[in-house]
């Protein structure tokens, strides 16, 4: 891509908005110190101390986040409880501008929250202990599905498009249910400009006539739940990927975008798969909520009008800017998306 093209489109960012429909979980990062460890009478075991904490939007928060930062007007379609971790997500989300006009309160769920702990030994290094999850475990009441699915249509009027975020592993425990994919379905067909794109790590194979977005293993389960095989031996990553890009887009007739790592992006959108290598990076990474991140850049570049090819050469040096901020889901900004920019058509020219 030219770097003027690339400008041209970023320059429509702020004029974009962009919907994120999906799972909000709150990230709960606290920070213990272990040299200020106690000893429980009660218990006999070490009592962790905490010297600090703070609770940001994950998973379909993600999403947000890179949005807003990318300079787009963005607004949450989900829910939270109405408990304590479901005022610091709606308080974190309102600090980053993202509107909460679609966003539901329920007595019936608890706001789902990764806890994070992070601990500073004694040597100075800090340690991400064990994950502690808090997710819904029995299906949504219909009222809930039924609210979150009339919300869906009433966005797609206003918004520029609807990027979904699905996270949950039960159909309908989460924000996602089958009530709220026919909606998706009704609202890309009553407005088929506005690019509905869908990252989901279980039901990609659910969805009609939206545009979607997956790593290799996500696509390859996909493509065996629509063709009833279990395909396996392909020769590398790229012909995986084409393979399983082709029968998305045949399925239905939208773009589909896969990642494959350290190897880039895939994609087709027409008769012919379209692959950017992947960016070359130095020194550690952190995965954790890149594809979200990639979500977002796509997307994002979709709604400001350009390619599906073009907006695939986006969501990767998205991607490969989020990966190198340690200890937390990251985000890019314009700025850093010409930056990297450069550094790839540099790359691409001694390959």
């Amino acid at each position: 891509m030219k770097i003027q093209r690339l400008e041209a489109i970023l320059s429509n960012f702020s004029g974009c908005k962009v919907a994120v429909l999906g799972d909000f979980f709150l990230d709960l990062y606290i920070q213990l110190d272990r040299s200020l460890s106690e000893f429980s009478l009660e218990t006999h075991k070490e009592a962790f101390q905490a010297v600090d904490w703070r609770g940001q939007p994950g998973a379909a928060g993600v999403v947000t986040n890179n949005l807003v930062a990318l300079g787009a007007q963005t607004a949450a379609i989900g829910y939270c409880g109405q408990d304590g971790n479901g005022f610091t997500l709606r308080q974190a989300l309102q600090e980053r501008q993202v509107s909460l006009e679609y966003f539901l309160q329920t007595p019936d769920r608890f706001t789902p929250t990764y806890t994070k702990p992070m601990m500073q030994e004694v040597d100075d290094t800090n340690i991400e202990l064990n994950r502690i999850d808090l997710i819904n475990r029995s299906p949504n009441p219909d009222s809930l599905n039924e609210a979150l699915a009339e919300n869906v249509l009433k966005a797609i009027e206003v918004y520029d498009g609807i990027l979904v975020v699905e996270q949950v592993q039960q159909d309908g425990y989460g924000t996602l249910s089958p009530a709220v994919r026919k909606a998706l379905t009704k609202a890309s067909t009553l407005h088929p400009e506005k690019p509905v794109m869908i990252d989901s790590r279980h039901f990609a194979a659910d969805y009609k006539n939206v545009s979607l977005k997956m790593n290799l293993s996500e696509a390859v389960k996909a493509l065996n739940v629509l063709q009833g095989e279990d395909f396996k031996g392909f020769p590398n990553e790229t012909q995986a990927a084409s393979r399983c890009a082709q029968a998305l887009w045949h399925k239905n007739e939208q773009p589909v975008f896969i990642t494959l790592g350290a190897e880039g992006i895939l994609g087709m959108a027409g008769a012919e798969p379209f692959h950017h290598p992947g960016v070359q990076v130095n020194g550690p990474i952190d995965i954790v909520g890149a594809g979200d991140s990639v979500l977002a850049g796509i997307g994002l570049a979709r709604c400001a009008g350009a390619t599906p090819e073009e907006a695939a050469y986006i969501g990767n040096l998205v991607g490969s800017i989020t990966i190198q901020q340690i200890g937390t889901t990251g985000i890019a900004t314009q700025s850093d998306i010409i930056t990297r920019h450069n550094q790839y058509q540099r790359q691409i020219e001694q390959e």
